[in-house]
């Protein structure tokens, strides 16, 4: 050992110990592993048998009560709902028997004659089902209180052996288990002890190895400071005075570079503490905005909850007069409009930040927005005593451009909301010209105005400028910070110029993509759509039963036949009775069998009726998967009347 170097001591230390914890390691996981399987095999073998062994039992007891309603059945919706029990329970009886036949490790006979006597049950009940549907309820009912009431007793006692069989073979791998964790202790405690009494041996002996050296190296440093005078006069070529300076040297060169070093290390302390204290404010600010806007957000969605809320309580009341009830009927739509307004703009933003927003261009007459947006904000501008003013470069032969209208229109919108919220009286201008090949819109007006220190954040999310007459108005702070989204989304750019109390404008620059009148698609009106789709029959998959109603009602204006179907599996056994269905309404999150599960075993055996998705999940990835899945097209929650109709009617059209 006296050969060896330090490192080289070390690692052969060290290398002993981690190899013997190496071999605990590996012993102690061979015995979890043990463990491991015991349990594994209690919960995919007895675990298994029995909970696929205890649902057969339900089942059964579920299929004879359901056989006992289509004996007492008094129409032929009954009988034939009782039998759509019978098949349901059914299902679920032979996909436990198959279970317990890959699982069972006893006799795999004890199985097949439970199963056997299984099926011997399903002919009882098919020829009841046959009596009944014949009209000989009195026989039907004898067998099922005679031979069928028997079966059924027989499964019991069938399905109680293997019931018996799966919780003997579970006590038998637990007392495995309790036996290999003993094992498994009494080994870990014996290595522990080893390896530390290894350890130890291994510490005292590096000890031992590397103190003796450095000692003797001490005594051997002392010895010459102690002789210097002879080490001197024996350095060969070197005076006394030249070694000292040499010495001295290289001791200032080290403590130079040391020096160096400290300075070095204490800029980038200062650097690194600099950059945590203003990360540390950035997201004590942000997380201020955030609880500042949760609380806003709170009061925006509360106000018209509480008018959507007490209007209704006011409708129960009897003897109501008609104009109350129509002013308490608009105030509920008013706050619904207000709701889904604020739910809108949560929505967009968050598309925006996940990169899930995207464009729709089309053709249109820039015009006619323009035209659209004065008509729509006139009505509130009179209200208001404001002079609403719309100032167009373009003749309308000439305004045709290639855009996407709701988003073009949404930007503008929000901008005029903006500015009428803060103006009391005066003017409101908005406009457009042509600056070569860019549209620069422009939104004026001569209201509170805004000073300068907030230009550069009334566009971020959830910032409202902190002045006392900003503090008047309500709002959620998203209006402008979505306006911005979509400019950028555009490639284009958004701006203000404004100075308080003198009124603000809010510019933004688009891409000028001009289109020739011609080039123009005439647009197919949704009345036209109306002809030859009376007398269809639509079937409706929803489970939630005010939506059904919902959309029960909307059918009803065009003279539509509706099936219900409460959840995905019903759906598809609808369809497979052949019934003649001309659409589907396929809500996607229901229980038993969700939408895009039902779709997918519809479009195996059918694939030529429309399937219209219809959810209140909206995102971009969400319409991707149901078409996938194999709608034809996909309706996001709320439904309104004028987007459901055009929807259901082009597909009727179509298969038409």
């Amino acid at each position: 050992m006296k050969g060896l170097k330090f490192q080289t001591r070390l690692i052969l230390g060290f290398s002993t110990i981690l190899l013997f914890s190496f071999i605990i390691g590996i012993i102690a996981f061979i015995e979890i592993k043990t463990i491991s399987k015991n349990t594994e095999s209690i919960y995919r073998h007895p675990l298994t048998v029995s909970n696929s062994v205890r649902d057969i039992n339900i089942s059964i007891n579920a299929i004879h009560r359901s056989m006992k309603d289509v004996v007492l059945a008094k129409n032929i919706e009954e009988l034939y709902e009782s039998i759509l029990l019978v098949n349901k329970h059914d299902r679920q009886v032979y996909t436990s028997f198959k279970l317990v036949k890959e699982r069972f490790l006893g006799d795999k006979e004890v199985v097949n004659d439970a199963y056997a006597a299984y099926r011997d049950w399903e002919k009882i009940r098919n020829e009841v089902i046959m009596l009944k549907k014949g009209g000989h309820d009195e026989r039907a009912a004898d067998i099922t209180r005679g031979r069928g009431a028997f079966h059924v007793n027989l499964l019991f006692e069938k399905t109680k052996i293997l019931t018996d069989f799966a919780q003997n073979k579970a006590d038998e791998f637990y007392h495995n288990t309790i036996e290999s964790g003993e094992k498994s202790i009494a080994i870990l405690i014996t290595s522990i002890s080893l390896i530390l009494l290894i350890s130890l041996v291994t510490a005292v002996w590096l000890s031992k190895s590397i103190s003796r050296p450095i000692h003797n190296f001490i005594e051997e440093i002392s010895t010459i400071f102690t002789n210097q005078d002879d080490l001197i006069d024996n350095v060969q070529n070197k005076s006394e005075q030249e070694i000292l300076g040499i010495t001295s040297k290289k001791l200032r060169s080290a403590y130079q570079k040391l020096n160096d070093f400290n300075k070095e290390l204490d800029q980038k302390i200062e650097q690194r503490t600099s950059e945590l204290k203003d990360a540390k404010e950035m997201a004590e600010e942000s997380e201020q905005l955030k609880s500042a806007f949760l609380a806003n957000m709170s009061h925006e969605i509360r106000t018209p909850l509480n008018s959507i809320l007490g209007f209704s309580e006011f409708l129960k009341k009897d003897n109501l007069p008609k104009e109350k009830k129509e002013l308490y009927l608009n105030m509920i739509d008013n706050g619904g409009q207000r709701l889904l307004t604020i739910i809108s703009d949560i929505v967009d933003i968050s598309k925006i930040e996940s990169n899930q927003f995207s464009l729709s261009y089309e053709i249109t007459m820039l015009n006619e927005i323009m035209d659209n947006l004065e008509r729509q904000f006139a009505i509130i501008t009179n209200k208001k005593g404001i002079e609403l003013k719309a100032v167009k470069s373009l003749d309308d032969y000439s305004s045709f451009i290639s855009t996407d209208i709701t988003r073009l229109s949404q930007v503008i919108s929000n901008l005029l909301e903006n500015s009428i919220k803060f103006t009391d009286k005066g003017t409101i201008e908005f406009g457009y010209q042509v600056n070569k090949n860019k549209l620069l819109f422009h939104v004026r007006d001569t209201g509170i105005g805004i000073p300068k220190e907030f230009h550069h954040l009334i566009f971020e999310r959830f910032r409202q400028t902190d002045t006392q007459e900003s503090k008047l108005h309500t709002g959620t702070g998203l209006g402008l910070s979505i306006a911005r989204g979509i400019v950028e989304l555009f490639g284009g750019d958004i701006w203000v110029e404004s100075e308080e109390g003198t009124g603000a404008c809010f510019y933004f620059e688009l891409p000028y993509l001009p289109t020739a009148s011609s080039q123009v698609d005439k647009k197919i009106k949704t009345e036209e759509l109306f002809l030859h789709t009376n007398g269809k029959t639509i079937l409706v998959v929803e489970d939630e039963p005010s939506n059904f109603i919902y959309i029960r009602d909307l059918l009803s204006e065009f003279n539509y036949s509706v099936i219900h179907a409460k959840n995905g599996q019903d759906a598809v056994d609808i369809i497979n009775t052949k019934i003649d269905i001309d659409l589907i309404l396929m809500d996607i999150k229901m229980p038993v069998m969700n939408g895009l599960q039902a779709t997918r075993e519809i479009r195996k055996t059918n694939k030529k009726v429309p399937v219209i998705a219809q959810t209140a999940y909206a995102m971009l990835e969400d319409k991707r998967q149901a078409l996938n899945a194999g709608c034809n097209d996909y309706l996001a929650k709320p439904i309104t009347f004028q987007a459901f109709s055009e929807i259901v009617q082009k597909h009727l059209s179509h298969n038409n």
